[in-house]
């Protein structure tokens, strides 16, 4: 009987842990564009792949995927880690880094985008909005940022003059989140800018789908919660 009791608070602890999951999830996010640059050294770069993880991890335990699915996006996880890992820890010719970087980023794409689009259905479908569910929310405007930054990388492996970086711009993933995120909302410093056609329309496109998330989504999230905790009456 004690060591049910002695497990009780550990069950609490969890349960009330789990209530937060779309806080760890965002955190994760906010915790890779913190420490990347950081890693984006020539001595420490072969660390960056560990910095997708948390977030990875935290996808996956948020949405709770049906078997099927989880399997697709644990596949997917663990090919774009793979792959990222022998493009940063291994020095290989230049042919071959550049395939295994554009099939790092097609895997990495097809994770995020997956998850986007069920969290999109989640967050969206729930009935009783609480405080962290509008954090889903804010968590699933952070992903596509990093979804875009993805095709950003993608395009430049095709054309590496698709983009133009100011001279104080290194070019690294880094700063491909850093003008996602300039981008997405509209901010528009002009230190990197769009010069193909291609750049200037994943551009735009990402800017209306910021707005419009913001704008659209999130507004309604906000209003059901409003609703829901009788501040409207």
């Amino acid at each position: 009987m004690e060591r049910l009791n002695s497990k009780g608070p550990d069950l609490k602890f969890w349960e009330r842990f789990s209530s937060y999951k779309y806080t760890v999830l965002t955190l994760s996010v906010v915790f890779l564009f913190f420490t990347m640059p950081l890693f984006e050294r020539e001595e420490e770069h072969y660390f960056i792949p560990f910095l997708f993880l948390p977030i990875m991890a935290a996808v996956l335990w948020t949405l709770s995927l049906h078997r099927g699915l989880l399997a697709l996006c644990l596949m997917l996880g663990f090919l774009g880690f793979g792959f990222h890992i022998i493009v940063e820890a291994i020095d290989l010719s230049e042919e071959i880094s550049r395939v295994l970087e554009m099939a790092e980023a097609g895997v990495y794409k097809l994770f995020y985008g997956i998850c986007l689009l069920v969290f999109l259905h989640r967050i969206f479908s729930e009935t009783t909005v609480t405080a962290d569910t509008i954090q889903g929310g804010i968590a699933v405007y952070f992903l596509s940022g990093l979804l875009w930054a993805f095709f950003y990388e993608t395009l430049l492996l095709f054309n590496p003059d698709a983009i133009l970086f100011s001279d104080h711009v290194l070019g690294k993933f880094s700063d491909l989140i850093y003008f996602s995120f300039v981008t997405i909302t509209t901010l528009g410093y002009g230190d990197i800018t769009p010069v193909s056609r291609m750049a200037k329309n994943l551009a735009v496109l990402e800017a209306v789908w910021g707005q419009t998330y913001l704008a659209v989504l999130v507004a309604r999230l906000v209003g059901l919660h409003l609703s829901s905790s009788g501040r409207f009456d």
